[in-house]
């Protein structure tokens, strides 16, 4: 069984869970808030051969993986909606509208 302490103030709950996510194939992992601080608990199920140093890694890993996604979902998320309106509307009303 691994235990693991995260920052929330870090990883938000959703980097949290999409990354708790991905271990449930394989883990029953219980999560516990105490204050500023998550703490996981990650207990193999009967077929898992895993150890617990590469099952820390890989989360870790994980974690700093959809930390990136996220950050990069917030600072483009502007243009993602200007694509949207660009590929949905009429060109003539777009166009007007940006000028």
């Amino acid at each position: 069984m691994l235990t693991l302490t995260i920052d929330i103030t870090i990883f938000s709950d959703e980097v949290i869970s999409k990354a708790v996510y991905w271990e449930t194939n394989q883990y029953i992992v219980s999560r516990q808030l105490n204050g500023k601080t998550e703490t996981l608990t990650f207990e193999p199920k009967p077929q898992c051969t895993e150890n617990e140093a590469a099952l820390k890694e890989r989360f870790l890993t994980r974690l700093n993986d959809f930390k990136v996604q996220q950050i990069v979902d917030n600072e483009t998320k502007d243009l993602r909606t200007i694509l949207y309106i660009k590929a949905f509307a009429n060109n003539d009303d777009f166009e007007a509208i940006t000028e």
